[in-house]
């Protein structure tokens, strides 16, 4: 029907997209129903819209969108690599412990090494370049958790968000309230804004920043 669609409208994906958008299994609240639960858990008739984490290579251009660290201006051309290569008999691959400028590019142009997973986000699924992948797995795993928490690229993402909160806005409140609209789409709630608050008077700016990164709502499509 939707092929027929297309063709109906002179091929305008536009129109394709502005109906998938606009219809009432796109626009379903995520927000649980017993009855609907009972008939169909799964929700397999699409009646609330299942939350799923993101891909990879979403949630690595999205910290870098946040943290207006990501250089869009660098298309095509040579990848990037998110390796050390330790050159002997063999070539060794080592994961990156620093990351500047020429690392902040989509993933897209990272480098794929075969049978070498990239060291953060290589945990969320990303398929393993020795071999073909019809359709790739999405999992929740601790390592995902840990390695978006504890990993220096993150961790130096976080120091360039709270940077940029500082730059770009006078008060806490304001800064705190840049900071859910940038990751979150939305405002806070008072109830978020006095812990966000309270978080950033014990712990810090930068601490602060690194859970955002690290939230649910940022990492997953509710």
């Amino acid at each position: 029907w939707l092929a027929s669609e297309l063709m109906d409208h002179d091929w305008s994906l536009k129109h394709i997209h502005r109906l998938i958008l606009n219809s009432d299994a796109w626009r379903q609240s995520n927000r649980p129903n017993e009855d609907a639960i009972r008939v169909d858990a799964t929700s397999r008739l699409l009646w609330r819209f299942p939350p799923r984490r993101l891909e990879a290579e979403a949630i690595r251009d999205s910290i870098l969108a946040v943290t207006d660290a990501l250089d869009l201006e660098a298309a095509g051309g040579p990848g990037f690599s998110p390796f050390e290569v330790e050159l002997e008999n063999v070539r060794h691959y080592h994961a990156k412990q620093t990351f500047g400028p020429a690392d902040w590019r989509r993933m897209i142009y990272m480098t794929k090494v075969r049978q070498e997973r990239e060291q953060v986000f290589g945990a969320f699924d990303c398929p393993d370049a020795s071999m073909v992948v019809a359709k790739r797995s999405r999992s929740t795993t601790p390592l995902q958790a840990l390695n978006l928490l504890n990993s220096r690229f993150v961790m130096q993402q976080a120091d360039l968000f709270a940077k940029r909160l500082e730059n770009e806005s006078d008060t806490l409140s304001q800064q705190i309230t840049r900071a859910w609209r940038l990751c979150f789409q939305r405002k806070p709630t008072d109830e978020e804004l006095a812990d966000s608050v309270s978080f950033i008077e014990q712990e810090g700016i930068q601490q602060f920043t690194r859970a955002m990164l690290n939230a649910n709502e940022f990492v997953f499509i509710p």
